[in-house]
Formats: C-alpha cells, structure tokens, sequence
C-alpha cells in the first residue's frame, strides 16, 4: 500500500478507530471529504461567552484541494473517551489555510468556531422595539435559520434554562453598526445571561433525526438547571499514567482574587426626577484582610438614566454585576486528560485529600472554560513526514503542532495523546458575566434620523414632550419579525426620544418641537446606543433655511437670525426675526394671522436678498385686526426724548411739570372765580390725579402702593397731543373732568355745541367779558324753575336792531332807579313813580279808554328726573328677575326693592341727577 492509500484508509476509518484518539465527520459531506483528509492535530478552545475557537491541524495525499470545499462546512470532532465512547466537539469551518506541500502529503489547517461567534462577521444596524432579551434571541435564530438553510441545520438554541419573568420587554434595543455576535454578546453581559455551546442532536428541516453535525447554543441565568457532565465523577491524580483506566485530573489548583466589596449603580429616572441608588454588599469571605480591602475597593459606576425598566429591573441588574465579580472571586485552575468534560456542564471530584471530606455537594464543579490538545496516531511513515510539512507551514496559527517524543509514545492507549486545561467554579456559583458599558458599548456618534408620527399629523409628541423618529439606511428585511417597527415611517419606528432644550422647569422653559419630517440630530446619553436624545434640527434639501416674512433667502440674506414657525396643516407663520444688517438693525414679533406685527428699531419692508426698502425709524404695533393696550398700573405715553434709553422706566419729569402747572393755574382762577361771586373749582379730583402720577415708581417697582391706586394713563408730548376720527370722540369721567388751558380754550363745531349739567353751568371770565353772538338764529335764555338774574357794574343795553324789544311777567314789571323813580306794571294797573319831577314830552297827547294785551307765557317741564335699574344675564343678556336689591343714593337714604319678571326695579325719582350704587344680593329662592 503506497502512502496515499494509507492515508486514504485512515482517513476513512478503515484502520481500527481505537488506534485513533480522534476523528472528523462531516455530516452529509463525509463521503467526500472522509477518505480525502486526515485530522493530525486538533487545538480547541471552549468557554462561557467565548463559544468555540479552534485549529485542526490535517493532512492529506492532495494539494489540490479547493478551501472552499470545506468553507462553512459544519464538522464534528470526536474525541474516543477512556470508556470507548466518542465525545463530539461541533462547529463550523470558518476558514482554511494550505500550508505546504511535499509531492506526496499536503498539510492544511481548518479554523472551527461556533454560530454565535460566526455571527462576528455579520455586522448590521436595527432596531427592535418593546422586545424582551428572550424576544431579541428568538428573532436572531429564526432570522439566522431563515436566511441559511445549510446554517440552520448546523446549530439550535435553548433558551429554556432562561426565566422569562426576570427580562422584561425593552422601549428600544439598538444594534449600532456591531456585529450580531457582538451586539448578543453585549446583550447577554447586561442582563446578566451566560452562553456555551454543546454538541446538539442533528436534525433536518422537517426535525427528523439528520446526520449534519450541529451544536447548540446554551443560555442560561441558573446554573443549578445545567446537567452533570458524561464524566460523572472524577478521580484526581497528580500523574496520568497510561496504565490509568479512567482519565483523571493532574492539577487542581484553587485560585483566589480580591474583589470589590461593594457594588452601587446610581441611575437618574427622568420620569419621578429622582435618583435610584441601588447598591450591593458581597457575600464572599476573603478573610479579616481581604475584606477589609474589599469595604475600601467598592464598584461605583453611574448608570445611564433610567437604566431599568423598573427600579426593581435595575436593583436586578446592580446584583448582576455583583455577581460578575463574585463568579471571578474563586475558581480552580486544572489540567487533565479527561476527554469527555465540556463546558457548561458539571463533574464531581474525588481524590484530592482538602476536599474528600467535604459532603458531595461540596464537591461538584461546573466547567466554565476548557483547552484541548489532542493529536492523532498517524501511520507509520507518515508521522515523520508530516511533521517537516507542519514546521515549514508558517502561516498556520500556534505554529507546527507537536510530534510524540518517541516512538514509543505511540502506544494503543488514546489518553497518552490528549491532555485538556481548564477553569471551574464550585456548582452553584452564579455564572455571570461582567458587563462594563465602557468595554462592552459598542462606539457611538452623533447620527441623523427623520421626525415621524401617525398619519394626518403634523406635530406628535406625548406628555414628556418627547417625540418619534426612525433611523435612516435600516434595511426593512431586518424589521420584519415586527411587522416593520424601525423602517415603518410612523411612532413604532423607535422608543419615545426626549429633545434638548435651553430650559425646562415645572411647566416652564422652552417649548419647541421638532415637526414631523424635519430632520434631527440625536445623540446618546451615556454612550449608551439606547438612551438616544435630539440635541438639535438640521436643515436639508427638502427643509431649507428660514425665509422670513416668506421673502428671500440664503445667502442674500444672511443677516437675517431668529424663528419662524408654520402654521399646523397651512402655511401662515409666526416669526421673531432680528435684523443684524449693518446700520439698520431691526427686530420683529410678527403673526400673519391680522398681519399683527410689533417692529422695533430701522423698520423695512421685507428684505430680499439682504435689500429693503425704508420705512422707518423706532417702534411700531401694528394690526390688521384689534389692538388693545393694557396695564394694571402706571401707563405712560409720552413723546418726549430721552436718549440711549437712559432713563427710568417712567421718567416723566416734563409732564410732572406740565401737570403741576395746570394744577396751579386751574386752583388760581377757580379761587379767583368763588371770590368774585362766581364759583370756585373743585381741586381735590386734580390735585389726587397729581398726587397719582407723582406716586409712580421712578426706578425698581415699589410694594407700598396697590396696582389700582396707580393705575392711571399719562399721555404727554413737548409738541402737542393730536385725536382726530371721522366719527365720534366719548368723553366720560365718574368723578370730575378738567380741561385746562395757560392760553385759549376753543371749541369749535361745524353744527351744534351743545352742553348740560345736572346741577349748574357756571362761567366766569376774569377780564374781557363774555360774548354770546348767534350769527343766524335766536339766542334764548331760561330758568325754568327759578329766577334769572343779570347783573352788570356799568350798563345793560338791549338792542332789537331789526324789531321789537318785548318784556313779559306773569305778576307784574318793575323798573326802580337809585333815586327813588320807578315803573311798576301790575295785572291790569300801571303805577308810575318819583320823588323829583315827572316829565312828558311829546308832540300830541291821546288819552282814550281802557285797552290791554295779552301775554303768551312759555310752559316748563318739571317731571321729576327718574331712573330704572335692570339686571340682565352676563352670558345671554337675557332678565334675571326674583334677584333682591338694595338701592343707595348719593343722599344716603336706602331702597329694598326686587327685580321683576323683565329684571327691572321699580323707578327710582329725584328733582335733580345723583349717583345710584345698586347692589343685586343672591336670588331669593
């Protein structure tokens, strides 16, 4: 038999498998690669989150084989147990090296790995939404098992060592450009969940028993739930002698770390405003040194905000990192040439004399990583040559794997040939990985999504202010597990995302939502990919910059600044706009509802690219719609300069001028007036206006005066103050009205001026008299309830110029001179009287008999002055009748009266106007 038929018949078991410490099978390939190559050596690491990571080591009589042949192959190593019964190592070929090649034998080595770890070169971004750790793995797998038929048969998972209560569904989860295997990984360590591989049972598509080699992947929170190794227990010996019947355990060596005695997680919750201290004290001894060293190595770490989904989550996740330090506190470093140990899975040992007297329980130990070193017994003439081909092959990884020492170590016994190291930890020992954010958070930058929300809707947000957005370049394909969720351009695509603003207190701050399309930039609170943020909005090809007043653009008009906002569902704005234009700076408060616009500064008309047209200069508030000007206190309108602004608030020195002037001038004239008969002015109304305006504050407001014994209207101006309307001017004053003048007082009426008092009209001219002239028309004078009298220091001339002068009195006439002399005309008599002479001059005298005339007396009106309170409904104006009321006048005297069926009173009389007060109490029901 030449050399490649021998190594074609060991390669295909044809030499007894007992000669051989391990084999390869491929599944449904093994007819094709089974007698084709031959495993030599095999160096293999399993651990906990770790999975499987190999190198075998083979041989074969071509150098023609293709690496793809075997590429993504899944291969079952087969370890032959001290009890003749195989232990599979499962995975899948990941890569292929040839190395070199002698004519005859060509060496190759094969790089094995697990699915999980495979799952390092598929490297993706997405979004999982309101989905549990549980929900994120299942999705995984069918994805995985969907997408690769051949990769579906070559793994599975078991999630059933998981309690699904413990994880609870998360807002948002994101994978950020990370591998799958990363992101799980990541996933796993903050929830606390270990990960192994283990040899599955083979099955096909349909889950019939198959022969492909297949592993499954393990996850588990509990490992009290993990089964006992094929070993079942294990003796130790210090030396592993070839005439052993079982394999044992050489070395045993405990190892010991000093950890932290203390674990807090500080996490800020958002929504109670408040901090969650979660904190967690070891239940390691480490002795009286060690644990007064650990009370000073605590782990403080602050959490991301809202770190769990419950503080009761997060006091979970604070006891897992606990955890984590406490599975690194002790373990057992071993070395052994038992074949049929394996992670995950738990051995009990015998024979180590510091344990034996320990109850079993005590005893068992869970395999957490595991090295093997195995190598095959090729046929002689083989092994040689091999040898030269591994040691010329550099490229393949660990260097050339090693040769036996002699020919004599090439004995029938496999156990010569496989020697294991590996880690354990007493069963019980929570396995929990260590989770640091600063290790395990894959890098992460500032990123730009687009703002989305429910159809029909412009503006989306919830109570927090927080609003939707989905994430640009997700692939749909990814996201169809759930229904979409993250591509599907509505609120599903991502958790709740809180927004940046410049201030935000209880119901106070800034208040400015990005709208549904715009596009945000979000970044990550903590670096955590999941704790996302809009920290600003970003103008683009669809969203270009703010036209103010809907007029130019950019660049021309640069040096425009401010806000502008839209109209929900239309396109009228509101806007607050500065203008930095060189010497014509400007600010606007406008809404284009009434085009209602307040304009402070070098006022323009809307720029276009950076020009516009003059309008004025400094303050206006303009409306198409109404205007109203209110103020609880002082209001000032004054036109009078102070420059740079540099004075107080209500600087009014000027107008207090003005006014004490008037107040002067109106006193001295009206005291004149009740000095010479006429009648003096009421001053007290005036003087207590002065006294108001005086009272107003000149600098920072004062608490001594209440707002409404303030609140009075100044107008002033050094140039005069001018009202004018095409329609009427009201007037009115409860209390007095004084119009004051230090020159004329004209009023002029195109028709009539009419005036009326309720009291008295009272004029009195200081000097130059007083003229009543009507030009067309007659002039009439009355009193028609008392007497007129007219009084004059010189003369009193009455003139008919174009008629009759006619004197008329009911009882009689009298005219009487200082010197005695008098007329008196009395019913029907005349009496004519005089102490001095009485002279008639006349050309003829006619004395006839008795005549009279008569006399057309006017008739006066005095109907007493009577007035009738009604109360009326403030919301419809409809009558309030059965409303009792109390009427006081101005007298004091007091009316009980009660509205009726038209919420009228009954009328309340008086021969002259007086003030009524009417007081409306509760209905009397």
């Amino acid at each position: 038999m030449n050399l490649a038929d021998t190594l074609r018949s060991f390669a295909s078991g044809a030499i007894d498998v007992n000669q051989r410490p391990v084999t390869l099978n491929w599944g449904k390939a093994q007819g094709a690669l089974g007698n084709v190559i031959a495993l030599q050596h095999a160096d293999i690491h399993e651990a906990l989150m770790s999975g499987i990571n190999g190198h075998l080591t083979c041989v074969s009589s071509r150098d023609d084989l293709p690496p793809k042949m075997f590429m993504g192959l899944p291969v079952s190593v087969r370890l032959t147990t001290d009890r003749e019964q195989l232990h599979a190592i499962n995975a899948i070929v990941t890569d292929v090296q040839v190395g070199q090649s002698d004519g005859d034998l060509c060496c190759y080595q094969l790089t094995v790995t697990d699915a999980l770890s495979l799952m390092d070169k598929r490297v993706n971004s997405r979004v999982f939404r309101q989905k549990s750790l549980v929900d994120i793995l299942t999705a995984f797998k069918r994805e995985w098992q969907q997408r690769s038929p051949a990769f579906a048969r070559a793994f599975d998972f078991d999630v059933s060592g998981l309690d699904t209560k413990l994880y609870p569904a998360r807002e948002i989860t994101r994978q950020v450009n990370e591998s799958d295997a990363r992101f799980i990984r990541r996933l796993l360590r903050r929830e606390g969940v270990t990960v192994f591989a283990k040899a599955g049972q083979p099955k096909d598509n349909g889950g019939q028993a198959s022969d492909t080699p297949m592993h499954t992947l393990v996850f588990c929170d509990d490992p009290m739930k993990l089964s006992e190794c094929s070993a079942g227990t294990i003796r130790y010996h210090q030396r592993n002698a070839g005439t052993e019947e079982r394999d044992t355990i050489t070395l045993f060596a405990l190892k010991q770390s000093l950890i932290p005695g203390r674990t807090a997680r500080p996490s800020w919750d958002y929504k109670p405003a408040t901090m969650h201290q979660s904190e967690l004290t070891t239940s390691v001894d480490q002795g009286d040194a060690g644990n007064d060293l650990a009370g000073l190595l605590a782990d403080v770490a602050i959490d991301i905000p809202h770190a769990g989904d419950s503080w009761d989550d997060h006091d979970r996740m604070t006891r897992d990192r606990m955890l984590a330090h406490e599975f690194h506190a002790q373990r057992v470093d071993a070395v052994s040439a038992v074949r049929d140990l394996a992670v995950g899975f738990w051995f009990t040992l015998t024979g180590q004399p510091h344990l034996d007297s320990l109850s079993a329980d005590h005893r068992q130990f869970m395999v957490t990583s595991l090295h093997h070193q195995v190598s095959n017994n090729l046929p002689e003439g083989v092994t040689q040559q091999a040898q030269a081909l591994f040691a010329a092959s550099r490229n393949f990884a660990g260097g050339a794997p090693s040769s036996p020492a002699t020919s004599t170590q090439q004995t029938s016994k496999p156990d010569t040939r496989y020697e294991n190291t590996f880690t354990c930890v007493q069963r019980g020992v929570p396995l929990t990985p260590a989770y640091d954010p600063k290790i395990d958070l894959p890098p992460v930058h500032p990123f730009t999504a687009l703002v989305v929300g429910p159809d029909g809707e412009e503006v989306f947000c919830d109570e927090f202010g927080r609003i939707r957005v989905q994430m640009q370049g997700l692939d749909e394909a990814d996201h169809t597990h759930a229904q979409g969720a993250g591509t599907n351009g509505n609120p599903s695509d991502s958790a709740p995302v809180r927004v940046l603003w410049g201030m935000a207190g209880p119901n106070f701050g800034d208040h400015d939502l990005p709208r549904i399309g715009m596009e945000v930039l979000l970044d990550h609170i903590g670096g955590d990919p999941d704790r996302l943020v809009v920290v600003g909005v970003l103008p683009n090809g669809k969203n270009m910059p703010a036209t103010f007043s809907h007029t130019g653009s950019l660049p021309g008009n640069r040096y425009l600044s401010g806000t502008k906002t839209k109209e929900v569902k239309a396109q009228r704005y509101n806007q607050l706009r500065f203008d930095n234009t060189p010497g014509q700076i400007s600010s606007q408060l406008a809404s284009e509802h009434g085009y209602s616009q307040l304009n402070l500064g070098y006022l323009t008309q809307p720029r276009d690219n950076g020009n516009g047209e003059a309008r004025g200069e400094g303050a206006e508030l303009r409306s198409d719609a109404s205007v109203a000007i209110r103020s609880g206190k002082a209001m000032l309108i004054s036109a009078w300069e102070k420059v740079k602004a540099g004075d107080a608030h209500l600087a009014r020195d000027e107008y207090l001028q003005l006014m004490q002037d008037c107040l002067e001038l109106f006193k001295s004239l009206g005291d004149y007036a009740g000095q010479h008969q006429g009648v003096a002015m009421d001053t007290q109304p005036h003087t207590d206006l002065v006294s108001t305006v005086k009272g107003w504050p000149n600098g920072a407001a004062s608490g001594g005066a209440s707002g409404a014994s303030q609140a009075a209207i100044g107008i002033t101006s050094p140039a005069g103050v001018s009202v004018a309307t095409p329609k009427s001017v009201a007037t009115y004053a409860g209390g007095n009205v004084d119009t004051v003048a230090q020159n004329h007082l004209q009023y002029t009426s195109g028709q009539r001026i009419n005036m009326q008092a309720g009291h008295s009209v009272n004029l009195f001219a200081q000097s130059e008299g007083i003229s009543a002239i009507a030009n067309q028309g007659k002039v009439k004078l009355q009193s028609q309830a008392d007497d007129t009298q007219i009084d004059s220091a010189k003369n009193i001339q009455f003139t008919a110029a174009g008629g009759k002068l006619v004197g008329m009195a009911s009882d009689q006439v009298v005219f009487v001179t200082s010197g005695g002399a008098y007329l008196k005309l009395q019913g029907a008599n005349i009496e004519l009287g005089c102490p001095g002479s009485f002279i008639v001059k006349s050309a003829s005298h006619n004395w006839s008999g008795p005549a009279s005339m008569s006399t057309d007396m006017p008739k006066f009106d005095h109907a007493p002055l009577g007035r009738v309170p009604k109360l009326v409904r403030a919301t419809d104006g409809q009558p309030a009748p059965g409303f009792d009321a109390e009427v006081k006048k101005a007298s004091g005297d007091l009316l009980n009266q009660k509205t009726d069926s038209a919420g009228k009173l009954s009328p309340v009389n008086s021969d002259q106007f007086e003030k009524l007060a009417v007081q409306f109490v509760k209905k009397n029901v």
